[in-house]
Parts: C-alpha cells; sequence; structure tokens
C-alpha cells in the first residue's frame, strides 16, 4: 500500500493568486505600531552612536597621558645616563693608596695580634680524634692559637685542596684531610687557626715549571749551598701559585697567615725584588684585608737559654713544691737571681719586633710549657712555640 504523503505539492509552480493587501513596509515602519504610534519595543538595535564616541574620546585621553608618561620617564633615564657618563669621565678617582691610608673600620690586616700558638702538623687537622687531641692539648696548656703548615720549606702543600697546579706539581704530602671542618671544630673552642706559608724557598715547584723558578746563568734552577731551589718573586706564575694556596686555605677559615722565607740568599738578594713588604702588599691587593699577614721572626733556643740543664728538673709541679719547701732566704735570693739572669738572656736572644707585622716563631729545646712559662714572664705576649 503506498504511503500517503502529509503534504501534496501538486500545485507547485502556480502564480500566487491571493489579492496583495496593506502597503509597502521600509525600514522606519518597523518602529510605528499599527495605530501609527511610534514605539521604542526595538529600540535596543538602534545603534548606539553617542556611547561609541564616548568610549573613544576616553581611550584617545588615556593614550594620551601614557604617551606623556612615557616620555617623561624617557627623558629621565637619558637625565641620569648622561650624568652617569659625565661623572665618569670627569670625577676624581679613588687611589688605592688612600684606601690603604684609611682602612676599613674593624678589618683584621689593622689588628693587633696576641698569639700564644702551638705549631702543630697539618696532618693532625682531621676534623676528628686527632684534632680532638691537639684541642685538649692546647686548652690545657693555656694557647690560644695554632699554626700548622700551609706549604712548606720543601715547597709541599699542607692540606687537600682543588687547585689545578697544586694537583700538577704533584706538591701534596702530608695534609689535613679536613682543614675547612678543623678550622671550625677550633673556633668553637675559641681557638684561632693561623697557617704557615714558605713562600719562595720551594724544592718542588722550579724542578717542573723553570718559568716560576730562579734560574742560573745555565738556565737550570739555582740552588743554594744547602741545595735548596727557589721561586722567582718576579715571575707571574710564582706569583700566583702562592696567591692561590693562601686564597683556597683562607676559604677554609683561615684568616691569619705567617709569610716565611720571603728573603733570598745574599747572593741573589739584589737581583729579585723578594721581601716580605713587597709581597704582603700585593697580597692585600689581590685578597683583600680580611685576612692577615705576618712576618715571621725565626729564633732558636736551648735548654740552657730558659735556665735549665740536662740534670735540671723542668716539671712545674716539681718547681712550685721546691719553692714552698724553701726555708732559708738565701735560697730564694738565688732563685731569684736565676730567674732574671735567665729573663735578661731571653730578651737579648730575642730581638726586637714590631708585634702588629711580625711574630716570634721559637723552636725550643727545652719543655713547651717550661719555655711558655719562661717566655711570659719575660713579657712576651705574641709567639709561636715549636718542638
Amino acid at each position: 500500500m503506498k504511503k500517503k504523503r502529509f503534504y501534496k505539492n501538486i500545485k507547485r509552480g502556480e502564480k500566487w493568486t491571493e489579492e496583495e493587501k496593506g502597503y509597502p513596509v521600509d525600514f522606519a515602519d518597523k518602529y510605528i505600531s499599527d495605530e501609527g504610534i511610534y514605539t521604542d519595543k526595538f529600540d535596543y538595535m538602534r545603534p548606539k552612536t553617542k556611547k561609541k564616541r564616548r568610549t573613544k574620546e576616553k581611550a584617545k585621553g588615556l593614550s594620551k597621558k601614557f604617551g606623556i608618561a612615557l616620555l617623561c620617564l624617557l627623558i629621565i633615564g637619558i637625565g641620569y645616563t648622561g650624568m652617569d657618563v659625565y661623572m665618569q669621565r670627569h670625577g676624581m678617582p679613588v687611589r688605592y693608596s688612600d684606601l690603604q691610608n684609611q682602612p676599613a673600620e674593624g678589618s683584621i690586616n689593622e689588628m693587633q695580634l696576641s698569639l700564644k700558638a702551638s705549631y702543630e702538623e697539618s696532618i693532625s687537622m682531621d676534623g676528628s680524634v686527632m684534632l680532638d687531641s691537639v684541642i685538649s692539648k692546647l686548652t690545657d696548656g693555656g694557647y690560644n692559637a695554632v699554626m700548622i703548615d700551609i706549604k712548606r720549606d720543601d715547597g709541599s702543600v699542607g692540606f687537600k685542596n682543588a687547585l689545578a697546579t697544586v694537583d700538577t706539581y704533584g706538591s701534596v704530602a702530608f695534609p689535613a684531610t679536613d682543614l675547612k671542618g678543623s678550622v671550625s671544630k677550633l673556633k668553637e673552642q675559641d681557638l684561632l687557626a693561623v697557617g704557615r706559608v714558605y713562600c719562595y724557598m720551594d724544592n718542588l715547584v722550579p724542578q717542573k715549571d723553570r718559568s716560576a723558578a730562579i734560574l742560573d746563568s745555565n738556565g737550570i734552577p739555582y740552588t743554594d749551598s744547602k741545595g735548596n731551589t727557589y721561586l722567582n718573586p718576579d715571575s707571574q706564575t710564582a706569583y700566583k701559585y702562592i696567591k692561590d694556596i693562601i686564597a683556597e686555605a683562607a676559604d677554609a677559615g683561615i684568616t691569619v697567615f705567617v709569610l716565611d722565607g720571603t728573603d733570598l740568599p745574599e747572593a741573589i738578594a739584589d737581583e729579585y725584588s723578594g721581601g716580605f713588604d713587597k709581597l704582603a702588599a700585593k697580597l692585600y691587593n689581590d685578597l683583600g684585608t680580611d685576612i692577615k699577614f705576618v712576618k715571621g721572626i725565626d729564633v732558636s733556643l736551648s735548654a740552657s737559654d730558659i735556665g735549665k740543664s740536662e740534670n735540671q728538673e723542668s716539671n712545674e709541679e716539681e718547681r712550685a713544691n721546691r719553692k714552698a719547701e724553701e726555708d732559708n732566704d738565701e735560697e730564694s735570693a738565688d732563685e731569684e737571681t736565676t730567674e732574671s739572669t735567665t729573663q735578661n738572656k731571653i730578651n737579648e736572644l730575642l730581638p726586637q719586633i714590631d708585634t702588629s707585622r711580625e711574630v716570634y716563631f721559637i723552636t725550643a729545646a727545652a719543655d713547651k710549657a717550661e719555655t711558655k712559662s719562661v717566655l711570659e714572664d719575660c713579657g712576651i705576649s705574641s709567639y709561636i712555640l715549636a718542638d
């Protein structure tokens, strides 16, 4: 059965025969009702000309203000730049000599040190058991500082470091395995870590790098009467090597350095610009004033120099007991005379020094405790004591 369609378009193509009614409608007529009265029913569809105009004017005003502000900033920037250029070209530069004459407040290099230091092997700075033993000895002995070797007189370096030149020369020997940790631990006990640097005497580097060495007329490293070789004070390679070692130790926390071996043998001293003062000035210039350099004054004391013979007792407790048991004035007077003679002898053996830039490095044949006691009785307030 054929499905019936809802719509049949059988009259498709025929003309519309219904009579036209009404009148043609234009756009404006949509706003007029059938009764001929105006209505705003569709007014929201009208273009908002006034609102658009106000928006454009407002945007134009903001753009103008932004442009003025940008121009002002540009003028200020150009002015500051021009002033900076002028000051750089015409300003008076600060001279380094002026900075030296007016050091920073609290700079370490200006401080007066009173070192009562004991010299210990670098290898003891392990941050552990050996260091604890050293700390116990220092505190029991009344010391306030400990000195270790940063660079020894044979040229070896006394602490582990990351310097490529030290590794190339193979200079590290019997080193402090944990210098930074050890220095920190010493500070906790109010003990100052001091580093000794043998500067120009060096028996390792001159053999491996002649650009850093003092050479003789044959172009080989110069040797003194004891067979020692030396770094060249005028060599930039040698200076940088010394400076880098000191800087590395300073990074580990050491702030006071004893510069030793800065004087060359008399036979060649006039040919080179060696000496403590010249080297210290260069190091201060490059490394700053947060560290202090002092010159070590080597002094050797025998047992007799401090009033001791080989058969004489050196134990402090026995001396105190012996004094307490003295029962006649004559014996006491003899002892006072002996002590006075010892003090005079010590004062004669120790040269006068500038304690702001120099320190005694004393090697004593007698017991350290006894030597320390005698030095303090003589009024020696700054020293480094070695066995």
